[in-house]
């Protein structure tokens, strides 16, 4: 019986070519779509989800309530771990980690920077990485070890084996191999190539005691049937209990749901990067979908053709259920026919795919699961959008076949066919107007002034060599015609490394707590980053030997912190009492997107762990660099000149948010198209069925353009329905997805007009070529029979 099925259906398939080419082609590229969205969805949910005890690994987070908002933040201090283990009989193990910049390996002359972490033995006993020599967990108990990942032993030792040979770590700190393990998985949230003792940095006294120094990350793995709510009931005063930091709370937070649901506001996980995968989970559903209504409306747009065959199968005997049966089959054939064309596209995409996304994506052609999968795709594919036009067919009674009176229209006058083609074009204005909004809001934020000058601009770690000639490196640097400026910081003008609550100031409420970034310099800030000067002067600690000891600070902290004249006012900062000597034009540091930061810039009291150097206008990029690396090398001649543009890493922030805007581009393409098609099909089967009206027409005197209305009038009511529809859906969504910004733009009504001309203008370019192709029509040619 499936035989005679397929081959009838193979049969109707072939006599209408156009539409099943429509079909075929608008449903394989809405499933190519499907299947690239759920391979990346399905990588981004197996994120750090695959450790053997996983149900029992939490993140350490803290929180605390300032000027009436709770603050939610995932770093502790030192002491923070090794308490917890103790006081809670539940803790199985603990690990702390560190998240500091690149460390530079070295064997002998062969040096580069890696990912490297000083992190507890406990680390390798909660995260099962696979291990290839040694034992990780007993390495790290002791102060002189490493353990490196095998693409990192291989950079450092070759093809020989890197047990027991020693590694030298940011210039000054020998340890000795013992534990290789596998690469890490793409698929964890962890960096590291390089893993370092805790109990080294606790050696040479790096490791403080002091609670409120928040610079490690820390994770602990419960013991067996311990409850997470019971728990934290008992864990939410630890930090109170161990410290005076009476107002700071503590929680686990789930492993499984750290890469997801790391989103906090006011205390609570509101979300993460769920919220893309959900949108991009829905875009893909919709694509599919836009696809199907395609099929759907093809299908019963053909239902007159259909109804006689229909007619005489049932008076042949044909039961409805044999009819619904060879109807399935034949949307099942097109839909494994589409599921080829799909496959076909994946793997022409896939290494793109993967790139744009930016994840390392495994090809899904080499699991057998993807293919059982497939087979289910395509049987539910076709099965739900042959349903209707399925049941449909094979409902008409021959009686009524015969009297040709069939009609689709549905109570109060409203065709089905109709609403989804409204259904399309609404999605249609929808994506269109979002991805004009998501790229207002890119090109909104990349215009903000920064109040840095980050053109000319680049920035080097200080390296130990570095740190013993600072002062003659710098020298020589500005000797340089090339070099306009050189001033040493604390953290890159890329980001900010500390921040406090603890800072105090005359005249300050004791109850007000705001939290302030700060960095370190010194001299010539100002100058080398670009900054406007409001007030005062810069810091010079080689022209004022009492600078180190001074601040300027920026717009916002004037602000916040009341001073009417704050040239020479006094500002505390843990043990330190800092003077400022300057105001500078608020500038940013961080991410673009967020509110301007209150930061203080204070003296080298701190230590200056990076090197910018501004480049004098107008000169040659490629002569710069060679001019500085020369300087360099006499200075720093074991290290790589390992240089960053800040502008470059600056653009880097965008990554995100442009990755967004392109696939949200690439997939509203992909619905346009694919409406289109369907719409074109539609148009072709009108034209067609209304031939003899059209000739008719022309016979009475009608002209081309009226032909050409009359049929293009139909489709440009059902688009205006969809862009009234489509407006107030998109200004619902992006206004939600705008207020996720503390920096953001308006959503410009002109933004709506231009989406709508828009769809009009591409709904009737697809119409009108078959409409004008019905009104060339010589009339004799169809009313020759009449």
């Amino acid at each position: 019986m499936w035989k005679n099925y397929l081959k009838i259906a193979w049969r109707n398939i072939s006599r209408s070519k156009g539409y099943a080419f429509i079909n075929v082609t608008g449903l394989g590229v809405g499933m190519a779509a499907s299947i690239l969205i759920l391979m990346w969805v399905q990588f981004e949910l197996s994120v750090d989800r695959f450790y053997d005890n996983t149900d029992r690994i939490y993140a350490n987070w803290r929180s605390a309530e300032m000027q009436g908002e709770i603050f939610t933040w995932d770093y502790t201090p030192a002491p923070y771990a090794p308490a917890i283990i103790e006081q809670f009989p539940e803790v199985e193990e603990v690990a702390r980690i560190t998240e500091w910049d690149q460390q530079l390996l070295t064997v002998g002359d062969n040096n580069f920077y890696e990912e490297a972490t000083f992190t507890d033995p406990g680390f390798f006993k909660i995260f099962s990485f696979e291990v290839l020599q040694g034992d990780p967990a007993a390495a790290l108990t002791e102060p002189g070890n490493i353990v490196l990942t095998e693409s990192v032993a291989k950079k450092l030792f070759g093809e020989s084996s890197a047990m027991g040979k020693s590694v030298t770590v940011a210039q000054q700190l020998e340890f000795e191999v013992k534990a290789v393990i596998k690469d890490l998985p793409t698929n964890t949230d962890f960096p590291f190539t390089a893993f370092l003792p805790f109990k080294k940095l606790e050696a040479m006294g790096w490791a403080d005691d002091y609670w409120g120094n928040n610079s490690y990350r820390t994770f602990t793995m419960l013991t067996e049937g311990a409850d997470l709510a019971t728990f934290n009931q008992k864990f939410t005063d630890f930090t109170a209990k161990n410290s005076e930091m009476e107002d700071v709370s503590d929680f686990l937070f789930p492993m499984s749901d750290l890469h997801l649901y790391a989103k906090f506001e006011n205390g609570k996980s509101v979300g993460g990067k769920i919220e893309l995968i959900r949108m991009f989970g829905i875009i893909s559903i919709i694509v599919l979908l836009i696809a199907a209504i395609n099929f759907v409306n093809l299908s019963t747009a053909q239902s007159d053709k259909r109804a006689k065959e229909v007619g005489i199968r049932k008076i042949s005997g044909a039961g409805k259920g044999m009819l619904i049966g060879q109807f399935l089959a034949e949307y099942i054939l097109i839909a494994l026919s589409a599921y080829l064309v799909a496959i076909i596209i994946v793997s022409l995409s896939f290494s793109w795919f993967r790139d744009l996304v930016g994840q390392e994506l495994e090809s899904p052609f080499t699991q057998p699961f993807f293919w059982l999968i497939s087979v289910i795709y395509v049987f539910v594919t076709g099965i739900l959008a042959g349903s209707y036009p399925a049941f449909l067919l094979s409902s008409f009674k021959p009686t009524v076949v015969f009297k040709s009176k069939m009609n689709v229209t549905r109570s109060f006058g409203i065709k089905p066919r109709e609403v989804l083609v409204v259904f399309q074009f609404a999605v249609v204005v929808t994506l269109i107007s979002s991805v004009w909004i998501v790229q207002d809001q890119m090109t909104f934020v990349q215009n903000r002034d920064l109040g840095i000058d980050k053109d000319n601009l680049i920035f080097h770690e200080v390296t130990e060599s570095m740190r013993k000639n600072k002062v003659a490196l710098r020298n020589e640097l500005l000797a340089l015609p090339e070099v306009a400026e050189v001033s040493y910081t604390f953290s890159p003008m890329t980001d900010i490394y500390s921040d406090t609550d603890a800072m105090s100031w005359q005249g300050k409420d004791p109850e007000y707590k705001p939290n302030i970034s700060r960095m370190g310099q010194d001299a010539n800030l100002v100058k080398t980053a670009g900054m406007e000067l409001v007030a005062g002067r810069d810091i010079d600690v080689y022209t004022y030997a009492s600078d180190s000891l001074s601040a300027i600070v920026n717009e916002k902290t004037v602000e916040i912190m009341g001073f009417d004249d704050p040239i020479g006012q006094v500002i505390k900062d843990d043990s330190y009492e800092f003077t400022i000597v300057g105001v500078v034009k608020d500038f940013i540091m961080a991410s673009p997107f967020e509110e301007v930061r209150p930061i203080v810039v204070i003296g080298p009291e701190r230590n200056l762990n990076f090197i910018h150097i501004r480049f004098a206008e107008g000169g040659d990029y490629i002569k710069s660099l060679a001019s500085v690396e020369t300087v360099f090398n006499k200075f720093n001649p074991d290290s790589p000149f390992d240089y960053k543009f800040v502008d470059e890493e600056h653009a880097r922030k965008f990554s995100s948010q442009k990755r967004t805007a392109k696939l949200t581009s690439i997939f509203t393409g992909l619905a346009v198209l694919i409406s289109c098609m369907g719409l074109f099909g539609l148009a072709t089967f009108i034209a067609e069925r209304r031939k003899k009206e059209i000739s008719v027409r022309k016979v009475m005197g009608a002209s081309v353009t009226s032909v050409v209305g009359l049929i293009s009038s139909e489709f440009t009511k059902l688009v205006l329905i969809s862009v009234i529809i489509g407006i107030p859906a998109t200004w619902y969504f992006m206004s939600d997805w705008l207020e996720t910004f503390a920096y953001r733009t308006s959503i410009n009504w002109a933004v709506f007009v231009w989406t709508g001309g828009l769809t009009l203008a591409i709904a009737l370019l697809t119409v009108s070529s078959q409409a004008i192709k019905a009104a060339l029509v010589n009339p004799a040619e169809t009313l020759k029979s009449e």
